[in-house]
């Protein structure tokens, strides 16, 4: 184990003093993740919509709409929208064409009469071609407002007919009011998911940093070919050392470089780019089981190839092409599902997801199991016959 430590030590010595290795491994996934998070900002992954309300009604039914379903779009705690004040219609329809504003809600005068009435009523709802969702959710709430208003009105009908009584607008005004108060037997309630989101800053630093990850893990396996290369490696074989002891060696040497860089980058990221990465027993987990899945694959992908070259360009190939599946570079949750399906066998896609389960609402490591476990079976398994092949690798030099 001592020859270990020290071919371990030495490697580290090696990558330290090569400024190359420091930008790949440190450098370069910070300032892409610093880059890449000033343009999309974390409100940028938030729904925030702008809206104006014209009310030329002034009537029950209109305050009814405005301080009911509209002011819970604008709450400040839940809601998804701002309710902008505007001096007239004319102002709110520049503002909307300017794409200030996503929508403007106009309530024409006699609203309130024609519902209480029993006519025909309308809601006008001005949107901006650009902001297709803004301007649906003001659909949605305003016609789910008149639907009520349509159930209630039925419900009042319904009464009346089976009364046998002649529509008494007191009367029915009453029965409304009662309807209206009355609870609805059935709702659907939703909770924002905090422990499932992730802010545009926390997410390009946690893919740059399993991206560039697998160039660092690589370097283990690249110098035993180096090593053969040089003609070193038949010295280290001839030595008074097991061969064992040659291949644990450089892949310590690997493990504690990634390792360290990773730890860098979360904390740099933490404190300099305001990245959240959650709790940091489990973020420590998943880094750990991201650098052996990153030393498992490069390690496999090494020892099949002839040369360092050769094996370079594989596992740049390689890591190009598992960031993109996993995700690394823009989120799969809108693309097929195919693809996400297909991302799960990277280990890209299973850290992403780790840390998007923790999130900012401080779950533990519980939370992250299964892409923990994930990681592990994907590094272990590969790295089995990645190191048994460099085993017989050393033992043939």
């Amino acid at each position: 184990m001592h020859a270990a430590l020290l071919i371990a030590a030495k490697d580290l010595r090696q990558r330290v003093r090569d400024r190359s290795a420091i930008v790949v491994a440190v450098i370069a996934p910070f300032a892409l993740a610093a880059i890449f998070g000033m343009l999309i900002r974390d409100g940028g992954t938030e729904f925030t919509a702008h809206y104006a309300i014209i009310d030329d009604d002034g009537g029950p039914i209109a305050a009814a709409f405005i301080d009911g379903p509209m002011a819970a779009l604008a709450d400040p705690e839940t809601g998804v929208a701002e309710i902008v004040d505007v001096a007239s219609e004319a102002e709110a329809r520049e503002q909307v064409d300017a794409g200030e504003l996503d929508a403007v809600i106009l309530i024409p005068a006699g609203f309130s009469d024609a519902v209480l009435a029993g006519g025909g009523a309308k809601l006008a709802i001005i949107g901006n071609t650009d902001s297709t969702l803004g301007t649906e959710v003001a659909r949605a709430v305003s016609s789910a407002f008149m639907d009520e208003l349509a159930a209630i009105r039925l419900s009042v009908a319904a009464v009346l007919e089976a009364q046998g009584r002649t529509p008494d607008p007191a009367y029915a005004a009453e029965l409304a009011e009662r309807a209206q108060q009355s609870a609805t037997p059935v709702t659907l309630a939703g909770t924002l998911a905090d422990s499932r989101q992730m802010g545009a800053t926390t997410f390009y630093a946690a893919s740059m940093a399993i991206f560039f990850l697998f160039f660092t893990a690589q370097f283990g396996a690249l110098s035993l070919l180096g090593e053969r290369r040089g003609g070193t490696l038949p010295r280290l074989v001839a030595a008074p050392i097991p061969p064992w002891a040659i291949v644990a060696g450089k892949a310590l040497g690997s493990f504690v470089l990634a390792a360290v860089a990773m730890a860098v980058l979360v904390a740099s990221s933490t404190v300099l780019l305001g990245a959240t990465w959650g709790d940091p027993l489990a973020v420590a987990t998943l880094v750990l089981g991201a650098v052996v899945a990153a030393m498992g694959i490069t390690a496999l992908i090494t020892t099949l190839s002839r040369t360092e070259e050769q094996a370079g360009n594989l596992n740049s190939i390689a890591a190009v092409s598992l960031a993109i599946l996993g995700g690394a570079f823009f989120p799969l949750g809108r693309g097929p599902d195919i693809l996400q399906q297909v991302s799960l066998l990277t280990p890209h896609a299973w850290f992403l997801r780790g840390i998007s389960d923790l999130g900012p609402a401080g779950t533990g490591i519980g939370t992250v199991l299964l892409p923990i476990a994930a990681l592990f079976v994907i590094g272990l398994g590969t790295g089995a016959i990645g190191l048994a092949r460099a085993g017989r690798l050393v033992v043939a030099r």
